[in-house]
C-alpha cells in the first residue's frame, strides 16, 4: 500500500504541460484499479498532500508535502551553512558546539563540533527534546511566532511536559527580549548551555545554535563572551540564510 501512495504522488508531480490529473488518469498511467486509486487519493486529500480541484475533479500534490520538501531542504540549507561557523565558534570557545533544529513540538540535535578538552558534553546526534528544555530549545521556541508558540505551548501543556505555563512564558519573554537563552543542568547535571536563534531568509526561526560544556567553565567573563561569540554566530548563519533583520 505504501509503494502504490508512493506511485501516485510521483505520477501526479507536475509538469511543464500538466499541473492536474484526473482519477483515470492516473489508473491508466499505473495500471492500478479505479477503486483503489480513489481510496488513496481520499486518505492523500484528508492530509493535505493532494487537493483536489472542485471544478475539473482533478488532482494535483498539495501544500502540505511541498511544506514536507521545503522544510527537508532547510534543514540541510541550515546545517551546510551552519557547520563552518560552529566550527569557528568552536576554536574560539574550546567547547561543544550544537545544532538544532525544530520538528513538531521537539528540538532536534543535527550536527555538533566537539570540545577538544578531555571534559566536555557530548550530545548524540538525532537526540529529541521538547521546545521547552534545555537553551537550544527554549531559544527556538522564544522566536516562533505568537500563534506557532502557543499552538506548541498548548500541546506541550498536553502531554504534561510543562510545570507551569506562566513561568515558561515568562521565561521566554525574557529569552526573546536579550536574543539569547542560558540553560543549567536542563539536560545533564552539572552543565550549561547557551544558545542563540538562526533565522530563514523569511525572519522565521529555522534553528539555533549553542555553546554547552561543564558548569565551572561557563562563570564571571568567560560566560560573557560565549554569549558574545555564540550570538555573533547565529547571526552569522541567518545572515548567510537571508535573514536582513539585525537583533541585539
Amino acid at each position: 500500500m505504501i509503494r502504490k501512495t508512493i506511485s501516485i504522488l510521483t505520477a501526479i508531480k507536475p509538469t511543464e504541460d500538466k499541473e492536474e490529473w484526473s482519477v483515470t488518469e492516473i489508473s491508466r498511467k499505473l495500471n492500478m484499479p479505479l477503486q483503489t486509486v480513489y481510496r488513496l487519493l481520499g486518505c492523500l486529500t484528508d492530509v493535505g498532500f493532494v487537493v483536489r480541484d472542485r471544478e475539473t475533479k482533478k488532482y494535483k500534490l498539495g501544500l502540505s508535502i511541498m511544506e514536507l520538501g521545503l522544510s527537508i531542504r532547510d534543514n540541510l540549507s541550515v546545517r551546510n551553512t551552519a557547520l563552518p561557523i560552529m566550527e569557528k565558534l568552536a576554536s574560539q570557545t574550546k567547547e561543544s558546539v550544537y545544532l538544532t533544529v525544530p520538528e513538531g513540538h521537539d528540538g532536534i540535535f543535527i550536527d555538533c563540533i566537539d570540545s577538544p578538552q578531555l571534559l566536555k558534553i557530548t550530545e548524540p546526534i538525532g537526540m529529541r527534546r521538547p521546545l521547552c528544555v534545555a537553551a537550544s530549545k527554549k531559544v527556538i521556541l522564544a522566536f516562533f511566532q505568537t500563534k506557532k508558540r502557543q499552538k506548541v505551548i498548548n500541546k506541550l501543556d498536553k502531554l504534561g511536559l510543562v510545570s507551569s505555563k506562566e513561568d515558561l512564558l515568562k521565561e521566554l519573554e525574557i529569552i526573546q527580549s536579550q536574543g539569547f537563552a542560558i540553560s543549567h543542568g536542563e539536560t545533564t547535571e552539572g552543565t550549561v548551555s547557551v544558545a542563540a536563534p538562526i533565522f530563514s531568509w523569511e525572519n522565521e526561526v529555522v534553528g539555533s545554535i549553542s555553546v554547552a560544556g561543564p558548569e565551572h567553565r561557563f562563570v564571571g567573563t568567560r560566560l560573557h563572551e560565549f554569549i558574545k561569540l555564540t550570538t555573533r554566530a547565529s547571526c552569522d548563519v541567518s545572515e548567510e540564510l537571508g535573514w536582513l533583520e539585525q537583533y541585539n
